[in-house]
């Protein structure tokens, strides 16, 4: 089912330049301090290929599309980004602390491949969550403009076996990195590292291609950018471009389901603006789905992480009050859901969180958030409750952390999840490795 091939990967010179200065979380999460900063950090650094500064005199023949592809061709005549003699897959390895403890060092694997497009519709590539067609627009200007995948996408696949693992370590016993890169944490100053390992033999990518083959492959992170490729591919078969051509494959990082080093997040949601009369009633009105306990903040954010079969849990902050909330009945609460959605997406938790607390106790229905600013998310528990005792916000919900299974089970029944109910830890950063549409 998925096709994944090899590709001669483009990638700073670590001669030349320190990995640690050059590359960038992606440009999906980066704020324009954060941006401001990467641009001060080093002048070759990648966020001005991939994510380029507006300026007051951009036109349409100068902007920041076409100064990303000239700082792309620069750097690549310069020596700076070299790109690799033969096509080869390249093994990413992320160490780093754990969100929830930074006393732990996880370690997560994941492949950098050219996989090969496909419709949804074909089942190979599966989605899990909608998207924006600005978002589209944006990393659309840039793939013309720079003729590159400047950035991977993240991609889930299934290996109850850790085939993939042990075949990549067998492949590199012994070798030296290719890239690295280290970063301050809060447990050392090496506690988080980025790691790129080659591997070009021909029995390796025989056995990849093999392993891929029959599977399909869930989109993690980059819907935006997997269906921008979808675009560019009809764009360029348009313009007579035949099959098969650089463009009908994109970038991707693949992990395995089953990896241990797979951490996902919750994204919290903060609330103002409830009416008087909604907010008076809200312990009423949760009590109608939830037995409800009132108990300090400090024990209710404990009480949250732990994991209990069969039970849904969520914690909602007040000033003045914090309330422990665990579903009733999941049987009721899949009753007073709309829509024709699968029963995996009816007993995730930030849907119960909408339909039974946002809609149903506050009025907040899932149509406003595209156009509210009462709704706002954060992935950090601790922001979520100094905004709420700040004033600046009413409450807080916290979640539970998603199961990647949720994930799976959403996706293979040809449903999607509610919009900011993943965040998968951490981010593939860029930098690290590029994809040229043609190579030079």
């Amino acid at each position: 089912m998925a096709t994944i091939a090899p590709f001669k990967g483009v990638h700073y010179d670590p001669d030349l330049v320190s990995i640690s200065d050059v590359i960038a979380p992606p440009y999906d999460v980066l704020s324009p301090a954060q941006q401001d900063a990467y641009y001060a950090l080093h002048p070759e650094n990648i966020v001005r290929l991939m994510l380029n500064k507006d300026q007051p005199e951009d036109s349409e023949t100068s902007n920041r599309y076409t100064r990303a592809a000239e700082f792309l061709q620069q750097a690549l005549q310069a020596g700076i980004l070299v790109e690799d003699s033969e096509s080869a897959y390249y093994e990413y390895i992320q160490k780093f602390e754990h969100p929830l403890d930074f006393n732990q060092i996880v370690e997560r694997k994941t492949l950098f491949v050219a996989l090969k497009l496909a419709p949804y519709a074909e089942g190979i590539v599966l989605p899990h969550e909608e998207t924006h067609p600005k978002a589209k627009a944006d990393r659309l200007n840039l793939m013309r403009a720079t003729r590159s995948n400047p950035e991977p996408i993240y991609g889930l696949y299934e290996d109850p076996e850790m085939e993939v693992a042990k075949a990549l370590d067998e492949s590199g016993a012994g070798s030296e990195p290719l890239l690295v890169a280290t970063f301050a944490g809060k447990s050392g100053s090496d506690a988080e590292q980025h790691l790129i390992y080659r591997h070009a033999g021909a029995s390796i990518i025989t056995k990849l291609n093999a392993f891929f083959e029959p599977r399909r492959v869930w989109i993690a992170d980059g819907h935006h950018r997997y269906e921008t490729a979808l675009n560019y591919q009809a764009e360029t078969t348009a313009a007579g471009k035949s099959s098969p051509k650089s463009e009908d494959f994109l970038l991707i990082g693949l992990s395995a389901f089953e990896d241990p080093g797979l951490v996902v997040l919750p994204t919290h949601r903060l609330v103002k603006n409830v009416s008087p009369g909604r907010f008076d009633d809200l312990l009423l009105q949760l009590k109608r789905y939830f037995n409800v306990q009132m108990i300090p903040i400090d024990e209710a954010r404990a009480w949250i992480k732990q994991e209990v079969a069969g039970e849904k849990r969520i914690v909602i902050i007040k000033k003045g009050a914090c309330y422990a909330l665990t579903l009733l009945d999941l049987a009721v609460a899949e009753a007073a859901m709309q829509g024709s959605h699968c029963a995996a997406w009816k007993r995730l938790d930030v849907t119960i969180l909408q339909m039974l607390v946002l809609d149903r106790s506050l009025g907040i229905s899932w149509t406003s958030l595209a156009h509210t600013h009462d709704i706002a998310y954060t992935r950090d528990e601790q922001e979520a409750v100094d905004r709420v005792l700040s004033g600046e916000f009413q409450l807080a919900c916290l979640l539970q952390n998603p199961a990647v299974d949720e994930v799976r089970d959403v996706a293979s029944a040809g449903d999607k999840m509610p919009q900011k109910s993943t965040f998968f830890y951490p981010k593939l950063w860029s930098g690290l490795i590029l994809r040229l549409f043609e190579s030079r």
